[in-house]
């Protein structure tokens, strides 16, 4: 009875066995791409892992610390960092995930990832708000800094979400200073705000008020920064007036705001993002002045920087910026592995090559059964 040869059970058999050794040969032909700035955000990674023992030293022997004990069960990775306490200076409720994933070494290389997204070269000088929210993120951006060679000019809020630097004799300007101490960093905060609601800790419930803003007042006090002024009667205006000091007080650092080489946000503080910044401003990351303008922001410390033309690096909306980079939550990634650092991807010269094959085999196999039955 006649067959065509790709009828017959041996070509079948062949082809299959060539397909499966080509697929083979193509899946383990991998190439791995070092990542653009592989260096700086390794540097990074091993400062911020330093400056996290340093304060996790810290919070086992400060006595005054009114809460030092490790919980496993909301910082699983022992930092330290993650507060239960509620206190006056909580400003509002935070996400538990989103402050583990910041206290991760890694998460300075992916600041570092989008500073070279941003533009930013080393020796550059780059602008800094900072929130006592998440200290795990601001340790992240120091670090990314200093490994990038940046110059750097802080401002820092003290106000802190649920989970963040919360103990009111360990604020987040207490944590900035013992990394100062320890030589980790050089340089602190040139100044500071009540931060919270209108950015005066304004009352919200138990939140906020008299005790909260004397708790930051003393905290100012001893590490030596200076306090941004503020209004208590209105709180639009005192977010306004907020935004002019912080502007006068970048504004002292260099010849002009538009020397800087980019904006630092950590966090949704209203003085930096604008009143309902969270949802003004959706994403994350590096984000260029054109989008920040077409976002149209209310006035903010990010929108004055966008019209002068500086980009900005906005460390918020956690889950989406570390999505398929950094492990969200609790997981621990090894400090230095990952996508951040090098990029595993199929060699396309193998992989076309082998492409190129199997076409051509089974192609050819069909023409010859073709003339075959045409000849029959």
């Amino acid at each position: 009875m006649f067959r065509p040869q790709i009828q017959k059970t041996r070509v079948l058999v062949f082809m299959a066995l060539v397909s499966l050794i080509l697929v083979y040969t193509s899946s383990n032909s991998t190439v791995i791409h070092t990542a653009n700035g592989f260096e700086e955000k390794l540097i990074a990674s091993e400062i911020m892992e330093s400056a996290l023992k340093v304060l996790k030293a810290e919070v086992k022997n400060n006595k005054n610390i009114i809460d030092n004990t490790i919980y496993i069960d909301i910082d699983p990775n022992t930092t330290g960092l993650i507060f239960k306490e509620d206190s006056p200076i909580r400003s509002s409720i935070g996400d538990l995930e989103a402050k583990q994933t910041v206290l991760k070494p890694n998460f300075a290389a992916l600041v570092v990832d989008n500073l070279i997204k941003a533009g930013v070269n080393r020796g550059d000088t780059v602008a800094i708000g900072m929130t006592g929210s998440m200290p795990g993120a601001n340790i992240a951006v120091l670090s990314a800094c200093k490994a990038m060679g940046l110059q750097t000019v802080t401002i820092s809020s003290v106000g802190s979400s649920t989970w963040g630097a919360t103990d009111p004799n360990f604020t987040w300007l207490d944590m900035e200073n013992i990394l100062v101490e320890n030589k980790i960093f050089s340089q602190k905060s040139i100044a500071a705000s009540m931060g919270g609601k209108g950015d005066c800790l304004r009352r919200s419930g138990k939140r906020g008020g008299k005790e909260a803003r004397e708790i930051v007042r003393l905290a100012a006090l001893r590490n030596r920064i200076p306090l941004i002024d503020y209004v208590l009667p209105i709180e639009e205006q005192n977010v306004s007036k907020s935004i002019d000091q912080r502007v006068k007080l970048y504004s002292k650092f260099v010849n002009s705001l538009d020397d800087y080489a980019a904006f630092i946000n950590v966090g949704g503080g209203v003085t930096n993002v604008g009143v309902g910044g969270k949802t003004k401003i959706p994403k994350p990351g590096f984000l260029a002045p054109e989008l920040i303008l077409e976002m149209n922001p209310r006035k903010s410390i990010i929108k004055n920087f966008a019209r002068l033309g500086v980009p900005s690096v906005h460390i918020s909306h956690i889950p989406e910026l570390v999505r398929g980079i950094i492990p969200f939550g609790s997981q621990k990634l090894m400090t230095g592995q990952g996508r951040l650092y090098k990029d595993e991807k199929y060699n396309l010269i193998v992989a076309s090559f082998s492409l190129v094959i199997l076409l051509s085999l089974v192609v050819g196999i069909g023409i010859y059964s073709h003339q075959q039955i045409k000849k029959r």
